[in-house]
């Protein structure tokens, strides 16, 4: 069987899958839907953004036990932590070239970009240590990998949470609709130009939880369906075994 005939039986495969064997939705997952108010949706998008940052903490600090620590797995273990890093890391980079610059005409966001500074700190000792780990797997101690976790959360979560309140409704109202929905648009398009799209999208997936799968993020149903599960996610596909959801 030639690679193009694979090719196309697992395309069909998929598209078959998404018509005949669709993902079952929860009651709350029916009838939710996606707020189209501009000043509503970016305070909805960053909360939900945020959580999957959360949720990454909280998955990854068990395995820092040194019992439960998969060390006969270690590199895709520590792909997934790289990979939870390098997507805050990317968030917060669009942030300060498209988001901060547009808000800071009318608001002030100096807190937010201060913050931003003491998490870059943190994430970039992460990743570095990740990155030596990897090479030479006798630099690995969960222990120490735990501290720098802990040490980063209090700066990280004081942050996650006190931009999403920033961002309220109410506070937003000096922009118009147009205004906002302007600077949404030039954020994506800012993401898609930057970012890894075989760590953040599959990263973002298997983080969102069953009730938001159908609505958020807001991408096309193949994307969601096909794009992300069989072709960005496979190519770190032992990262995501250690997500709390699937990818799909």
């Amino acid at each position: 069987m030639s690679r193009l005939t694979l090719s196309l039986l697992v395309l069909f495969g998929a598209i078959s899958a998404v018509y005949f064997f669709p993902t079952s939705k929860t009651h709350s997952a029916v009838t939710m839907s996606y707020p189209t108010d501009p000043y509503v949706s970016l305070q909805y998008n960053m909360a939900n953004t945020h959580d999957l940052y959360k949720l990454g903490y909280k998955t990854i600090m068990p395995y820092l036990e040194p019992e439960k620590t998969p060390l006969d797995d270690l590199d895709n273990f520590l792909g997934y932590c790289r990979a939870w890093a390098s997507s805050i890391v990317g968030h917060h980079d669009s942030e300060e070239e498209v988001l901060f610059p547009f808000l800071n005409t009318k608001l002030d966001f100096s807190t937010e970009i201060e913050q931003h500074v003491h998490v870059a700190k943190g994430l970039t000792d992460i990743i570095n240590y990740i990155d030596a780990a990897v090479v030479d797997h006798s630099k690995y101690a969960a222990a120490e990998l735990k501290d720098m976790m802990v040490s980063l959360s209090g700066h990280l979560f004081e942050h996650l949470d006190e931009e999403v309140e920033d961002l309220a409704p109410e506070k937003l109202k000096v922009f118009t609709p147009e205004e906002l929905t302007k600077a949404g648009k030039d954020l994506m398009v800012y993401i898609r130009a930057h970012s890894d799209k075989y760590v953040t999208l599959p990263y973002m997936r298997c983080h969102t939880p069953p009730e938001l799968k159908e609505i958020w993020p807001p991408f096309p149903w193949i994307v969601k369906r096909l794009v992300v599960p069989w072709i960005l996610a496979p190519k770190n596909a032992g990262y995501w075994k250690y997500a709390p959801y699937p990818v799909s």
